[in-house]
């Protein structure tokens, strides 16, 4: 098991150091091929900027050395934070708090002039909220429905429950959501409108009200997949010999429902949810945007609309490295659903 983590944690590291040379490389000389009026530091510059000061701009962030030499900086970044050069360069009269918000181990936003450090871990609790909120609704409508539809398989509930997951599968998120919005929260304002208001402890129940609904919509279209994978799992498992022996055996069905076939048929379910739940850590662009949740989705949106390429970087390093995650604590998670498996 230990050799087997060790193993996993240093395939999780090559993937991530991959992930940082495929973004560099798109960020910085593919953009400067594809577009030479479009680099970093014609970005950061402004509006209309000189040839003198995209050169002073370029000596600021380091952008005048050559590409590998930027990615070692970068690598070095990454894992170190900042170095004393660079904070020379760029905290000019900054005390170390302010230079700490000024650029971070991602890098500095050009839009907003902090780090990108900074700007994710202030977006990442509404994303955080969300997706977990999201993914418990999901599992618990799609579980026990597409067991049922198993089950009972060919039966009114089972066509019914398959026509409701097409229709949830093809209509967009962005649609629930206005529709929801229009519904639930305009026309009977039973939820709140929309935003995020911050976990607290003492009194749950507002950070829960303006969640509760675009998690909804988030859920139901996750549970209309989710319902067709258990469902198709379930059927598979419970036509194995070891379903059968243990119905020979006298096992009740409920228990052979249970322990036999409903465990096997988690497994690709784990690594489905162990997914998807790492790329909405990535920030669920649709369901924030609709409903004005400044999350990690939202925040991507605005670093796209303003071309600012250290915090799209950041944003997409940070998703890599929470679905690298993801995919780890799965995979161990493996041995725990089906005993079977043993890791070594």
């Amino acid at each position: 098991m230990i050799r087997y983590t060790i193993r996993r944690l240093l395939w999780g590291v090559l993937v991530v150091l991959a992930v940082t040379f495929c973004v560099f490389l798109l960020a910085g000389p593919v953009l400067s091929w594809k577009n030479p009026s479009i680099t970093p530091a014609r970005l950061y510059a402004g509006k209309n900027p000189s040839p003198q000061q995209i050169q002073q701009v370029s000596q600021l962030l380091g952008l005048d050395k050559p590409y590998y030499i930027q990615y070692l900086y970068s690598l070095r970044r990454l894992v170190m934070g900042p170095s004393s050069d660079e904070k020379a360069r760029i905290c000019v009269g900054a005390t170390a708090a302010q230079c700490s918000e000024q650029i971070g181990r991602l890098g500095r936003s050009f839009q907003k002039q902090l780090s990108v450090d900074s700007l994710i871990k202030e977006r990442f609790p509404a994303t955080l909220s969300l997706s977990l909120v999201a993914a418990f609704m999901w599992l618990v409508i799609s579980i026990p429905i597409g067991v049922l539809s198993a089950i009972r398989s060919r039966s009114f509930f089972d066509r019914t429950t398959m026509v409701t997951v097409l229709v949830g599968q093809a209509l967009p998120v962005y649609y629930f959501g206005l529709l929801a919005l229009y519904f639930f929260a305009y026309k009977w304002p039973i939820f709140p409108l929309g935003g995020y208001v911050p976990f607290d402890a003492s009194d749950p129940w507002p950070w829960f009200s303006h969640l509760l609904l675009p998690a909804m919509v988030l859920a139901l279209s996750f549970a209309a997949l989710y319902v067709r994978m258990v469902r198709s799992s379930m059927l598979t498992n419970m036509g194995e010999d070891y379903v059968r022996t243990a119905r020979a055996k006298g096992a009740k069905e409920g228990r052979v429902i249970r322990r036999h076939a409903l465990r096997n048929a988690l497994l690709p379910i784990v690594t489905m949810f162990g997914l998807d739940l790492g790329l909405l850590l990535g920030g669920a662009i649709l369901t924030e945007y609709t409903f004005g949740i400044q999350g990690l989705g939202t925040l991507s949106v605005e670093a796209a609309n303003a071309l600012d390429i250290p915090l799209m970087a950041g944003i997409v390093l940070f998703a890599a490295l929470v679905i690298v995650i993801a995919n780890i604590i799965v995979d161990l998670f493996y041995a725990v659903v089906d005993p079977r498996i043993r890791l070594s």
